[in-house]
């Protein structure tokens, strides 16, 4: 009985939020964290496209500048308290369907749709520790998803969801405004 509730509940509300999926690990000390460093484990030292290329610097620039503009993280790639890891996830799919309006002679034809799908997960882990993550359904979005705006929107949106200011255990709720300063 409880854990349907809990689902039915999981259910309404990511029906009704817009696009943005959240955990934040209640044992998690903010107040230790003040450093960084970025990683995206599916690349690694693949040499990528340069469509790829931009599309990942715009990606690390807009998180940047939510880490370090706003919250006062500082990067470090040695010994940082925290690793940040992002992924762009991206899939496409067919979608058909039988358009077939003559209802005196049957004959199949079918109309098909390529649709693509794309999710931003961040992710903050201390030492493989889930601190928190936060992703966004860029399916839903009305704009091509490789839009630079759409997915600087897309992680300004999932940092609203990141309340926490470096060195501070309390959240900052001027960081969880979804209005723009």
């Amino acid at each position: 009985m409880k854990s349907g509730l809990i689902i039915s509940t999981l259910v309404l509300l990511i029906s009704c939020s817009p696009k943005v999926i959240t955990f934040t690990n209640p044992k998690a000390r903010f107040q230790n964290f003040s450093s960084y460093q970025i990683v995206n484990v599916k690349i690694g030292k693949r040499k990528l496209p340069a469509e790829a290329t931009e599309l990942l610097g715009v990606i690390e620039s807009r998180i940047k500048m939510e880490m370090e503009e706003k919250r006062n993280y500082v990067t470090s790639n040695i010994d940082p308290d925290l690793i940040l890891r992002y992924e762009l996830v991206s899939n496409t799919r067919t979608d058909r369907d039988n358009v077939n309006n003559n209802s005196l002679f049957y004959s199949p034809s079918y109309s098909s749709r390529v649709i693509y799908e794309s999710v931003i997960l961040i992710e903050l882990l201390e030492n493989k520790r889930l601190v928190w993550q936060g992703s966004y359904d860029l399916r839903q979005s009305r704009r091509d998803a490789r839009n630079q705006n759409t997915i600087n929107k897309a992680i300004s949106l999932i940092f609203t969801t990141y309340p926490y200011k470096a060195g501070e255990a309390r959240p900052d709720p001027t960081l969880t405004s979804k209005k723009k300063k």
